[in-house]
């Protein structure tokens, strides 16, 4: 979700001598050309689900690599579609980072993104939509799920222990 500390384990993947990929990026490339006047990054990408499938971010992601044969984690799916658009590169590793809302609105108040809000209101609309995307299968369906609610010390440490168990 929103906040939870996707890009915090990204860049603990990227020490690790990963190439991430970070979804939201991909959309945000095509947003840039081809979105309507006034149009959310999120209506965008709705709007590409709705037209070419609910694995179109993933394979807009899986486009990213070029041909790159190497170590490769994907910074933000939000449905099993997409998992099962990775599942043809190999056999995908799902981990989901959690935190609870409260913890993830103060985050998203603090560092302010141009898609952030500092109305609850707007943060719970967004957490309802990233649901109605599918994410809530996505965290059910994980191989590991890394707890974010303490300091970034604390999770870095939690998410090493957790990616020591995978290698």
């Amino acid at each position: 979700m929103p906040g939870s500390g996707k890009s915090l384990l990204s860049s603990i993947l990227k020490e690790k001598g990963y190439t991430v990929i970070v979804m939201s990026d991909s959309v945000r490339k095509r947003f840039e050309k081809d979105a309507r006047h006034g149009e959310r990054l999120m209506d965008y990408a709705r709007r590409l689900r709705e037209i070419y499938g609910e694995g179109i971010v993933a394979r807009l992601s899986i486009e990213e690599l070029k041909g790159r044969e190497e170590k490769v984690a994907f910074d933000g799916v939000r449905n099993l579609a997409e998992v099962d658009e990775f599942s043809r590169l190999g056999k995908p590793l799902i981990i989901a980072v959690h935190a609870s809302p409260a913890t993830r609105y103060e985050r998203l108040k603090r560092r302010m993104r141009a898609d952030d809000s500092v109305r609850e209101e707007d943060l719970r609309r967004r957490d309802m939509e990233e649901i109605a995307l599918g994410i809530g299968g996505v965290i059910a369906m994980a191989d590991v799920v890394v707890i974010n609610d303490s300091t970034e010390e604390e999770f870095k440490r939690r998410a090493m222990e957790a990616l020591g168990k995978l290698d």
